[in-house]
């Protein structure tokens, strides 16, 4: 029920009530209530009074189905707070700084005054990242900046190139794997009027607005979700008064609103925002209520379109319900419904889709179509960390995974089909090279994923450096396409035993052996190395249910919460898919 109000009402009186509302829940859960999503723990420390945007940051989580447990740290008391912990146990810390110190009336130069400000904070982001924690580290900004822009080049700093200048140092420093919110955009988006209140600094040392809190809560959850969860995967588009004006029913396919005047260019700017979410990696789909004939016809015939079909991975054009299209493209892409983005110009097919699926995040679409790029972008659904090649390539892998789908309805069993996939694998250990795709899998995938461990690169790296670790990826293709780097696992040494930390499959893989190839060469690495046995782990979640048996279809037993098996005596699985050799690096 919650989840419904939200997917409608984000108000900062909504936000705050609802996040009090999954706070008592989290800590219900933790006195023994079972049945809900494991929640992930988040420690908010900062120089400011956090309490407000706890609150808020729950419920935005929790607009995606994912409970948040927070902890603070206290007013003004960063460094102790992680010195005393805060991080153990947590997934992520979220270090949010406040300008006194940067903008202190004292003698110190600016070049000095940024070199406290990233001693203060970098020191800060080993000990949370030993601790297990990814780092989400916010900037500088202030309630008000000084007009002045320009200054000499050796006159002292006004206060906007000050907080400028130390910006850029703290995200010059920070590590790669980790995560930098910028606040000072975040202000501007809003409008820093907007989004900061006097009063409420100097009554409580919190300097934002209520608008301001539920802003900044959306921008730390993209950030939180980019590092522990992974960003949506899929928008789904209604395409009359939303990728062109008109009906094409009425008009026409070339007779559609695009390019020309005022709203036709609001409609192509659009369309380009789309085309480059699509180039980052995000999975267009249609669902329209249209004749199929009627919907596909401008795509051909209008010469200001910037969309193909070729773009889309599935298209529903139909009289059904809205509802029904995004289950059917659900299925098709074998993807699960909390991973899409619903952009409908009709209020009522918005309504309908929130009430029906929830899961589904519907963007509150303005009225008009200059402002549709606006409103997609504030949704801050698709922020991502990193661009692969396989992000690039997503589009045309789930095209080709529906032609799979049709191929499938030739062949009277699985067995059949599987080989006329002509499935190839190359597995290889992690390197250079993949380390940022594994990490990126590793931060997102849930479904095929054992442990659901989120280790970040520098995590996985100092994993691999263990003598006799073993670290490999599986690099999958069929006659119809390549698949890309689609599975990982991370093995470690317990004395005599390997201990495999993490071992996950993109979905997209699913039903193709491809595990078992993986898991075969990871006995053999094993029984190289002398091990005498595989220590497996399947950490439950409300999304990996599949996976619950892997270990016991692989010939472990169970001990407690761990599957146990002797390297020498456990079968190598058979596979469909014809492995390369091992391309040749040394495993940690």
């Amino acid at each position: 029920m919650l989840r419904r109000v939200l997917a409608t009402d984000t108000e900062p009186d909504t936000l705050a009530r609802a996040g009090r509302v999954v706070q008592r829940v989290v800590e219900d859960a933790g006195e023994g209530d079972v049945g809900l999503p494991r929640a992930v723990g988040v420690a908010l420390i900062g120089e400011v009074t956090t309490d407000w945007i706890a609150a808020a940051l729950c419920a935005e989580a929790w607009r995606d189905g994912v409970l948040l447990d927070v902890s603070q740290g206290g007013f003004d008391n960063a460094a102790v707070a992680v010195m005393q912990g805060a991080a153990q146990g947590r997934d992520a810390v979220v270090l949010l700084p406040w300008n006194r110190r940067l903008l202190a009336d004292d003698d110190r130069d600016g070049e000095a005054r940024i070199a406290d400000e990233l001693t203060q904070w970098s020191a800060l982001w080993p000990m949370i990242s030993e601790a297990g924690a990814r780092v989400v580290q916010v900037g500088l900004d202030a309630m008000v900046v000084a007009p002045q822009s320009v200054a000499g080049s050796h006159t002292p700093l006004e206060p906007a190139l000050l907080l400028a200048e130390a910006n850029r140092a703290l995200r010059r420093a920070l590590p790669a794997s980790e995560v930098f919110v910028d606040l000072a955009t975040v202000a501007a988006d809003l409008g820093r009027r907007s989004f900061y209140d006097a009063r409420r600094w100097l009554w409580t040392k919190q300097p934002f607005s209520e608008a301001g809190v539920a802003w900044l809560a959306r921008n730390l959850w993209a950030a939180l979700r980019a590092s522990v969860q992974g960003p949506k995967k899929v928008l789904v588009l209604d395409l009359d008064d939303t990728l062109w004006g008109g009906v094409v029913g009425e008009r026409g396919g070339a007779g559609v609103t695009l390019g020309d005047g005022p709203d036709g260019e609001a409609y192509v700017a659009f369309q380009r925002e789309v085309a480059r979410l699509s180039r980052r990696g995000v999975v267009l789909a249609v669902a329209t209520k249209n004749e199929p004939d009627d919907a596909r016809a401008p795509f051909a015939e209008h010469p200001a379109m910037v969309l193909q079909l070729s773009d889309f991975a599935a298209f529903e054009a139909g009289w059904w319900p809205k509802v029904e299209s995004l289950r059917r493209i659900a299925s098709s892409l074998r993807l699960s419904l909390d991973s899409f983005v619903f952009f409908d110009d009709s209020p009522f097919e918005r309504g309908h889709v929130a009430m029906a699926l929830p899961q589904v995040r519907v963007v509150d679409v303005p009225t008009d179509p200059a402002d549709y790029v606006a409103a997609l972008a504030a949704e801050r659904c698709f922020v991502s960390l990193g661009l692969t090649a396989e992000d690039r390539a997503r589009t045309q892998g789930y095209v080709a995974e529906a032609h799979r789908s049709q191929a499938r309805e030739a062949f009277g069993s699985t067995e059949d089909y599987l080989r006329s996939l002509q499935l190839r694998g190359t597995i290889a250990p992690i390197d250079a090279r993949t380390l940022p795709r594994v990490a990126q899998l590793v931060g997102k995938t849930n479904q095929f994923n054992l442990t659901t461990r989120r280790h970040g690169a520098a995590e996985i790296e100092a994993m691999l450096e263990q003598p006799g670790a073993i670290g490999r990826t599986l690099t999958l293709a069929d006659r119809f396409g390549e698949y890309g780097l689609i599975a990982v696992v991370l093995a470690v040494p317990e004395g005599t035993r390997l201990r495999v930390d993490t071992l996950l499959m993109s979905c997209r893989s699913i039903g193709r052996t491809a595990e078992d190839a993986l898991w075969g060469s990871v006995l053999a690495a094993a029984r190289q190395a002398g091990y005498e046995a595989v220590i497996g782990e399947y950490v439950p979640t409300p999304k990996n249910a599949l996976v619950a048996d892997l270990w016991g279809r692989w010939g472990l037993t169970a001990e407690g919460e761990r599957w146990t098996g002797p390297v020498a005596s456990l079968p190598i699985p058979q596979t469909f898919v014809a492995v390369e050799p091992l391309v040749p690096a040394g495993d940690g």
